[in-house]
């Protein structure tokens, strides 16, 4: 958890709630970890953590817009904030991609 918190943390990021979403409550067999939050201005976050040594790429990324509309409709919310925290390479078209849809990315 550590690992996830530090890097949201010295980029501002201070949340009331913040625990874990196993993608499998969804149906998704995805290697990747899911978080849950709620900022201090009462926003529902969303976080997704990778890690791994292939690229990241466009396909990868609609995965998980489709991951997140899941996601909403079990919480049955919109979420408002989307991060990405990222520790692999990623395809500039990906990076592009994600920004376009309001994702922030963190890369570490």
């Amino acid at each position: 958890m550590k690992r996830v918190l530090d890097p949201l943390r010295q980029k501002g990021y201070i949340f009331k709630r913040f625990e874990p979403f196993s993608p499998s409550l969804v149906g998704s067999r995805k290697k990747i970890e899911i978080f849950h939050g709620l900022d201090m201005q009462n926003r529902y976050l969303l976080l997704f953590s990778v890690k791994r040594k292939s690229r990241i790429l466009v396909k990868d990324v609609e995965e998980w817009f489709e991951l997140k509309r899941r996601v909403e409709s079990y919480f049955g919310y919109p979420i408002l904030i989307n991060l990405a925290l990222i520790d692999a390479p990623l395809c500039s078209k990906a990076l592009r991609k994600l920004e376009s849809e309001g994702w922030k990315v963190i890369s570490v």
